[in-house]
């Protein structure tokens, strides 16, 4: 006889595996959503900085931080240095200086590089 924990156990994990095989075939490895990552950086760095023209709060910074469209704009931006950015530069929240830690997931952060690239202006040809 199979104990009830162990069926429901397996159970679990199929139907979790399942879910995140099916999530990771909708979207291509580090793509990232554009929108869904406005969606994230509207409702967690807006405090600090302009995340987009049309938000609809001001940051409540009295020196706001640097704008995404600024730091979309820096020559030496790219995807790899925003996620290394994101991932290891932060300062504790009590040292009071520099951008605490997001703590994003994998997927926000995909997504939130994705939403600051895209405010990349380009050239005129």
């Amino acid at each position: 006889m199979v104990h009830p924990r162990i069926t429901v156990g397996v159970l679990i994990s199929a139907v979790v595996g399942g879910f995140a095989a099916g999530a990771s075939a909708q979207t291509p490895s580090g793509a990232g959503d554009i929108a869904a990552g406005k969606r994230v950086a509207l409702n967690q760095c807006y405090v600090c900085h302009v995340v987009a023209p049309d938000q609809p709060y001001s940051p409540t910074l009295h020196q706001p931080a640097t704008s995404f469209v600024t730091i979309a704009n820096r020559p030496a931006t790219s995807a790899d240095s925003l996620h290394r950015f994101l991932t290891t530069t932060h300062a504790s929240l009590r040292e009071l200086r520099g951008m605490p830690n997001p703590q994003l997931t994998d997927d926000q952060m995909t997504d939130v590089i994705a939403y600051l690239l895209s405010l990349r202006r380009r050239a005129s040809p």
